[in-house]
């Protein structure tokens, strides 16, 4: 058995790799697939949402919307039950997901549209006008 000098810092790099991978468990466990993942952004009339479902038929998806934020609810299926016991390997999550995105500004729920294509759903909501803020001159006694 060959000694090893002690060195700090590959203590360090232990423990730091130890945290990343305690931090990583929800994606090891669900697959990567623990919520949908999101891009968020806005034109001069609209807030653009498209999230990233891959194998959710449009029937498994719930979509709901308020004036502040989005909220995506599903579930992903088995196609059909593994009958054979000898697999070797399953890593595809099964399960419902929840996700909810809060808004950059207010918009106008009851006229938003929605399409889901290719496990992308695109979510299209108009802005409510910016109410014209009038401001006073405010005397300091």
């Amino acid at each position: 058995m060959a000694l090893v000098p002690w060195n700090p810092f590959r203590d360090m790099d232990n423990i730091g790799r130890e945290m990343s991978s305690f931090f990583d468990f929800p994606s090891k466990i669900f697959g990567g697939f623990s919520s949908p993942r999101v891009d968020v952004y806005q034109t001069e009339d609209d807030v653009l949402v498209k999230a990233e479902i891959p194998g959710v038929s449009k029937e498994d998806l719930n979509l709901y919307i308020d004036e502040n934020t989005v909220r995506l609810t599903g579930q992903t299926k088995r196609e059909n039950e593994l009958k054979d016991e000898n697999a070797y390997r399953t890593e595809r999550y099964y399960g419902s997901f929840s996700r909810t995105i809060p808004l950059p500004v207010e918009v106008k729920s009851e006229q938003a549209k929605a399409e889901y294509k290719d496990g992308i759903l695109s979510i299209t909501v108009p802005k409510v006008e910016p109410s014209k803020i009038k401001s006073r001159k405010i005397d300091i006694q």
